[in-house]
Parts: structure tokens; sequence; C-alpha cells
């Protein structure tokens, strides 16, 4: 029998998002929430996300994602988002590569010579990516009636961008980092792994090992980490490594991850106690625990690139608390700390690299050390379909991601554990919370063996 959610009609689906965007809008006036809009002014991000605002936006987007398809039919909605997906990412990756954003003043407007300046692009390429980008909301003309030849205004999408140089280092990295690796999966799969059982997990046969081969555009890396750190020439080498750091500061603000990371352990009651950041980019969470919690000494570990930006970001109040080191997390570990800290690290690697990067940790360990992960949720083993779609969206978009960067993936509860089991089993997990709201998972585990 075909369940009902596949026969909605537009009557009943139109109906459904009257009520959810009433009780999406009673919800932001109770919470004291101002609500977006599409004007230059709009609040660039939603705050205070209770528990029940935010479920009842994502079921909004998924009844508003589904009338969408119906009200197009499956053929033209097929071909509708196959033909505009190339040029929407195209339009949005040069207006961002280009910075028209600035380009605009933000409570004013700017002609397509004013644009073509600021850019250093020919007027006729500014205006036909103009011209799609209205079409996305990017953009908008001062007048609809002839906007051949209006000025150009800011929406509250192209003003978000203008304001957020995190929101803009995001867009840079999901596409020119992310997305040419992801458009030759098909050709990856082929080579490596179709008609066996299973999926290869080596580094080499990724998608991105086959598009950074060689070649002008792309260049020649072996992984993700050494084109983050190595990309380009002179005082522009590691400029993505930069942007990439950029990126994980926005992303604690806009998932507000602050807090997960103050919540994810009782630091507190950890006392005096040591911890590595281990894979700590600039030092951005180091900053935020180590204010919040006066007892905590943190050492900042990463790659080379990332000291300058540590070093430019790092308050003076806690330079004696806060340190960088050098650190290549594949290499036996030099801190005896007390809490070995992980975010955003473990869903890049494969579980071969993984437990790898967990036995690398044995030379530093003392009995009752602890190793915290925070993660995305991904995917958290059987599908809930509780959950609405544009959740698990998230967690299936960055899993095709792993695939196509590291032949890795997003991990349920139970692979954790074995990452830690198969590292060795004097690690024992103890906690393991699985936030939806959060799009986060925290993983504890405390090392059983001897001094």
């Amino acid at each position: 029998m075909v369940d009902a959610d596949l026969r909605p009609t537009l009557g009943s689906l139109g109906a459904k998002i009257k009520d959810l965007a009433e009780s999406y809008e009673r919800l932001l006036k109770e919470n004291e929430i101002e609500a977006p809009t599409l004007a230059a002014d709009s609040p660039v991000n939603i705050s205070k996300f209770t528990p029940e605002l935010f479920m009842t936006k994502q079921k909004l987007a998924d009844a508003m994602n589904d009338l969408s398809i119906i009200s197009q039919g499956p053929s033209e909605s097929v071909f509708n988002y196959a033909h505009n997906v190339g040029p929407d990412m195209a339009a949005l990756n040069i207006m961002n590569h280009f910075n028209f954003w600035n380009a605009v003043p933000a409570s004013g407007s700017a002609s397509i010579a004013d644009i073509a300046k600021h850019t250093a692009l020919p007027e006729e390429v500014v205006q036909r990516v103009i011209e799609h980008g209205t079409t996305l909301r990017y953009f908008a003309y001062t007048d609809n009636a002839a906007p051949s030849k209006s000025p150009i205004q800011h929406t509250s999408r192209s003003a978000a961008l203008a304001k957020s140089p995190g929101l803009r280092a995001l867009v840079a990295s999901c596409i020119q980092d992310i997305m040419p690796p992801m458009a030759i999966m098909p050709e990856a799969l082929e080579r490596y792994s179709l008609g066996k059982p299973k999926t290869t997990k080596e580094m080499s046969e990724t998608a991105f090992a086959m598009a950074h081969s060689g070649g002008e555009v792309f260049g020649n890396f072996a992984n993700v980490w050494d084109y983050l750190e190595n990309d380009g020439q002179g005082e522009k080498k590691g400029w993505r490594q930069r942007n990439f750091n950029a990126w994980m500061t926005y992303i604690k603000e806009i998932f507000g991850t602050k807090d997960v990371l103050l919540n994810a352990f009782d630091w507190k009651a950890a006392g005096e106690a040591t911890v590595a950041d281990i894979g700590g980019s600039g030092g951005h969470d180091a900053f935020e625990l180590a204010e919040a919690y006066p007892n905590l000494k943190i050492v900042v570990q990463d790659l080379h690139e990332c000291q300058p930006i540590f070093d430019q970001n790092v308050p003076s109040s806690l330079q004696s608390r806060v340190s960088f080191q050098e650190h290549d997390f594949f290499q036996p570990q030099r801190v005896h700390a007390d809490v070995f800290f992980f975010k955003l690290i473990f869903h890049d690697w494969p579980d071969k690299e993984s437990v790898e990067i967990l036995q690398a940790l044995r030379p530093a360990l003392r009995r009752g050390a602890k190793v915290l992960f925070v993660e995305y949720m991904g995917k958290q083993g059987e599908i809930d379909a509780s959950i609405p779609r544009s959740i698990r969206q998230f967690g299936t978009s960055t899993d095709l991601r792993m695939m196509a960067l590291f032949n890795a993936r997003e991990r349920p509860v139970d692979a954790w554990k074995e990452i830690f089991r198969a590292a060795d089993e004097r690690f024992e997990v103890v906690r393991v919370d699985a936030n939806p709201l959060t799009f986060m998972v925290v993983v504890e585990a405390v090392w059983r063996g001897e001094e």
C-alpha cells in the first residue's frame, strides 16, 4: 500500500503550510524573535531557537518542498532542478569569489558599471550574473518595471553575505573545495567500487584524489588537508586553510556550537585540568572554553598554517592559559592532557585513519584520561520518520561529502563505539548524546589503561 504521505493534494499541503507558517510566526513572537524578511535590513540569523520553534521551521520547510514538487509535477521538477542547479551554483560562486556583496551599499544601490568597477569584471559578465542572481533573491532591482536599466540593491540574502565573512567562507569552501570532487563521484565509484560488496576505504581512491591527480586547475594534492594547507603561491599559499578556519568560526555561530561545547563535559568539575584541543584550527573553541572556565589550561594543536590565525586572535587575557602547538594528529601525542578534545574531526576520516588518530594518543594517556568528540549527528542508526526530512538531509548531505572527499561516512552511534574498540580495548565509551536540535553528537570515552 502506498503511504498516505505520498498522496498529498495541493489543497492539503497549502492548508498544512498555512497552519505551520502561522504557528511559526506565533512562536517567533512569543520568543521575542524578529522574523526574517527578504529586505536588506532583515536579521541575518534566527536566534534563540527553542525545540518547538526549530521543529516547526523544519516541518514547514518539508511541506513547502513537497508543494513545490507536486505543483511542478515529477518530470518537470527533476528537469528544473537539473537545469538550474549548475547555473545557480556558478552565479553564487562568481558573486562570492569577486565579492559582488560589498560592491553595493548596505542601504543604497549601485549600477552595473559600479559593480563592474569594484570587481574588475566586464560589465557584460556582471549584468548576466546579476540577472541570474536576482532570480534567486541575491540582489534585487530598484525598479522592476525597467530592470535592464535599474540600479541594484541588496536583498536579505546578499546583505547577509556582505555582513558575514564566515558565511562567505562557507560558500567558497562548499563550492570551490568540495563540489569538484562531488561532480566526479560516479567516475570514482565506477573505477574503485563497481561490482564490489563494499565501497573502498582507501584515501588514494576518493573522488577528491581523482580530481586532484594533476592538472592546471586543481593541482596535485594527496588529500583535502594537503590542499587546504598548500594551495596557492607566495602570500596566497594556505588561503584555503584560512578560509576554512573562517568557515569553522561561522559554524560555531550559526549552530550555537558554543553551547554544545560548554555543555559537552563537566568542565568545572574537571578542576585544574589540561585540555588538548586537537585539530583546533585557529583556537576559536579554545578561547570560548577558557573564557567560561578559568580552571582550564588549553593547548590548541593543528598544522602550522593555523598558528598565525591563533596568534592574531588569542585574547591577551588568555595567553597564559591557551597556547598553540604545531602537531600532526597522526603522530605520537606529546601533551599529557586530562581531556583530549576533538570537534568535527573524525567524520572527515575513514575508519582506518580514525583508529590511527586515536592510537596516536596512547603515548600521552594516563589512566582516567578522557577523550571527547563533538561531531555532526550524521545518520544515527535507523531512519527516524518523526525527524523532518530537512534535518535528515543535513546529515545525508554531509555523509555524501565525506564519501567524495575521504571515503569516510557519517557514523551511527555503534560505529563510534567500534572505532574506539578497534583503536584499543582500553578505551571505554561511557557516554553518547545525540541531539537533532543542534545537529551534534557528543561521545565521551575514558582510558582504562595503566599509567
